[in-house]
Formats: structure tokens, C-alpha cells, sequence
């Protein structure tokens, strides 16, 4: 029998290769979006990829949905990938700006986590799989409430881990750099060693695969983000600074 997996977020970026990557890895996927569109046209010619339009941060809609599945309906895998960005001014926070980005990032996996949890295939080494973002290892301009969400969703995820330690489910915190996406597409500043979706999917589902519990990529990013964190806290933000201006 075929293993199942849901990951949200996946009429796009990330999540879409991902998706397509588990199908063609003969995984029967249900990909979770809001774009009932962009998931029609995934699934097109996919039989094992099940296109599910659901918002992340309804809690009803979410509640319904699973309570609909079939009897026994199991995940071994489930990756919370949806999220947003968006970059504030900090002469004029935009509050709306951090609800939203805090309602999608944070609240959106909380949300999943409370209704799928209790779906994985417990008996069968399932993982939980978190997707956060380099963002939080430094502190970059503009990106107070990116930056914040991702931090709190994996302080998350590490607790989360923690609680479900004495189960057989493998809870994987997920930190990408800058992957090549609609989304990043928006920023007007250089991204270094910027990824390419399918590289990152095929790191998910080889991590995943390997039970790890953290998955950082690209690692040249990763690592010059760990140098940058051995600076002196008033030298680092000396540099933090110097780097918004450039």
C-alpha cells in the first residue's frame, strides 16, 4: 500500500515541488492550498495527488474536513510548508501587516497541528514536518514580523518535539534559506545562494525519509548565518545595521 502524506501550502513554490516530488516517489498526496485553481491544475494528470482547497487558518473549515475523512484515514507524513511574508515599515508599523503574517505562519500551523496530529499513522514512525526559515538566526531589516512568526514557529516545533517524545512520531523543524518561489521573487534585495524549489523538495523528502529532526539548506547560508551568531551581540548588531544600508 501506497504511503499517504498531506502538506499545505501546495499550490506553489516550495510546496509544490514538494507535492510533486512525493507523487512521483509513488506517495498519495493530499495537497492542502486555498487556490482551488492552482491545486485543479496540479493534480491534472496526477492520480495519486488528492488537490484539497482549504485555508490553514480556519479552524471550522479544518475541523469539518477532517471529521469528513474516511474511517481510518492515516498519514505517515504530514508537512505544514504554507506560510507568507511581508515586510513592515518600522516608522509606521502595520499592525494588519503583522496579523496577517502571524495568522498564516503561526496560527496556521497550530491550527493544522491540532486537527492532524491525531491523523498521523502512530505505530508506523509517522513525522510532523514544520516548515520556519533561516530568517530568525539574524536580525534583518524590515522583517520584524517575518522574522518573529518564523521564531515562534520553531520554538514551536522544538516544544512540540519535546512533548511527543515518548511516542514514535518524528517531529523535523524545516529551515530554508531563500528558495526560488513567487514569494521571494517579490524581494528587491540580492538573495545569496539562492535555491531551486525541486533541490529543496527532493532535501525534504530524503530528510524526512532519514527521520531528521532538523533540516537547514542551503548549508553555505546556514553556516555563514551560525559564523555571524558567534560575533559579539554588539558587534552583530553593528553589522545588522551597517547591512540595511547597503
Amino acid at each position: 500500500m501506497a504511503k499517504t502524506c498531506l502538506i499545505t501550502g501546495a499550490s506553489s513554490g516550495m510546496g509544490k515541488s514538494t507535492t510533486l516530488h512525493y507523487a512521483a516517489n509513488g506517495w498519495l498526496v493530499y495537497a492542502v492550498a486555498r487556490s482551488a485553481d492552482k491545486l485543479a491544475e496540479l493534480a491534472e494528470n496526477h492520480e495519486n495527488i488528492k488537490p484539497v482547497s482549504l485555508d490553514v487558518t480556519d479552524s471550522v473549515a479544518l475541523a469539518t474536513w477532517t471529521a469528513a475523512l474516511p474511517t481510518g484515514q492515516k498519514f505517515d507524513a504530514v508537512i505544514l510548508n504554507a506560510g507568507t511574508c511581508e515586510y513592515v515599515d518600522v516608522d509606521d508599523l502595520d499592525l494588519a501587516a503583522f496579523e496577517r503574517t502571524f495568522a498564516v505562519n503561526v496560527q496556521g500551523v497550530v491550527c493544522c497541528t491540532r486537527y492532524l496530529l491525531p491523523l498521523l499513522n502512530k505505530g508506523h514512525h509517522p513525522t510532523l514536518a514544520i516548515v520556519s526559515s533561516m530568517s530568525h538566526f539574524f536580525p534583518f531589516t524590515r522583517a520584524e514580523a517575518y522574522g518573529a512568526s518564523k521564531a515562534a514557529v520553531a520554538y514551536f516545533t522544538d516544544s512540540l518535539r519535546v512533548d511527543l517524545a515518548d511516542t514514535d512520531i518524528n517531529v523535523c523543524l524545516i529551515e530554508p534559506g531563500f528558495i526560488d518561489t513567487p514569494l521571494t521573487r517579490k524581494n528587491d534585495f540580492e538573495m545569496p545562494f539562492l535555491m531551486a524549489p525541486e533541490v529543496a523538495a527532493k532535501r525534504i523528502f530524503d530528510g524526512i525519509n532519514a527521520a531528521k529532526s532538523r533540516l537547514r539548506f542551503p548549508r553555505r547560508l546556514s553556516f555563514s548565518l551560525k559564523l555571524l551568531n558567534l560575533l559579539p551581540y554588539t558587534l552583530r548588531n553593528k553589522l545588522a545595521a551597517r547591512m540595511r544600508k547597503q
